[in-house]
């Protein structure tokens, strides 16, 4: 594997039962990430973007399959390796508004820095900058209920950011 290489999933199966059903969302899927790169899973709804990407930032496990980050067999972390690789190593922008309805834009987006321990000032710089890069740099102040879907959630799509 190239040292470029920072998350490699290998011929990933993902199953469900429903009832007595067994229904397989992904059969043998393999992506690879290198640093820098921005990558788009597209596809018709039910054929398993979602559940690839909640594979590959580790919100769920696959069925069979490996996912490595930095050459690391992902799932081979116990449950709180697993938490710390999603708060230090990968962010989500979700397709549901996951939004609390009392915070500003701003205060939304500096969550995951104060929760990661970063000082205040720290925290709203990230935030005010990551906010400005899609395009709410002038709603920063503004509660959830006062932006648009489209704002909310900008894209509107599931997303892994590495």
């Amino acid at each position: 594997m190239s040292e470029a290489v920072l998350l490699l999933g290998e011929e990933i199966e993902k199953e469900y039962r429903v009832g007595p059903e067994t229904v397989r969302v992904l059969r043998g899927a393999t992506v690879s990430v290198g640093a820098g790169e921005v990558v788009a899973l597209v596809g018709a709804s039910g054929v398993g973007k979602s559940t690839l990407l909640h594979i590959l930032g580790s919100l769920d496990r696959p069925s069979a399959g490996r996912v490595s980050w930095r050459g690391e067999d992902l799932f081979a972390r116990g449950e709180a390796g697993l938490v710390r690789f999603r708060r230090e190593e990968v962010g989500f922008v979700f397709q549901f508004y996951n939004l609390l309805g009392e915070m500003t834009a701003l205060e939304n987006a500096m969550l995951p820095a104060l929760l990661s321990r970063r000082s205040w000032r720290e925290a709203r710089g990230e935030a005010a900058e990551a906010l400005a890069e899609v395009g709410l740099g002038d709603r920063l102040h503004h509660r959830p209920g006062e932006l648009s879907g489209g704002e909310r959630i900008p894209g509107n799509t599931a997303l892994v950011t590495l």
